[in-house]
């Protein structure tokens, strides 16, 4: 939903999505093309899904995708994550590990280099980044 639909009210996630109902299927390839090193390629067997919730200054989306692992080179959001299902493993390029549960917050800063790696039979997320460096980033892809 865009901010201008909303017409001041606050808006309550919907709980049918942030549990993973309703979903729709998400690009098999998000962020940069092959040999960048800011790429992020999700299998396409793996069937990712998502729903953008909110689309303002900032962007709410959730993600669900099976067990899987990224490798980010200098990123160029701040990234807010609330893990709904499953477990996220950060380890940045000095070898330090942040495991954030089901239920859990992090932070990703922008610069963050490292491996994201998502376990549990389905891994989800709810996301909320700057929607100008955002898309700013998906347009350069």
């Amino acid at each position: 939903m865009h901010r201008n639909e909303l017409g001041g009210v606050p808006l309550v996630l919907d709980p049918e999505l942030l549990a993973g109902r309703g979903l729709e299927d998400a690009p098999a390839q998000v962020g940069r093309e092959v040999g960048n090193p800011r790429r992020i390629v999700v299998a396409p067997e793996a069937n990712p899904k998502t729903s953008m919730l909110f689309y303002g200054d900032v962007i709410v989306v959730v993600y669900e995708s099976p067990p899987g692992t990224f490798e980010l080179e200098d990123t160029l959001f701040d990234e807010y994550v609330h893990v709904l299902a499953g477990k996220l493993i950060l380890t940045d390029r000095q070898g330090n590990v942040r495991e954030v549960d089901t239920g859990d917050h992090v932070l990703v800063p922008k610069g963050f280099c490292g491996t994201w790696k998502m376990e549990g039979e389905v891994y989800r997320e709810l996301v909320v980044a700057e929607k100008k460096t955002l898309m700013e980033d998906a347009r350069a892809a």
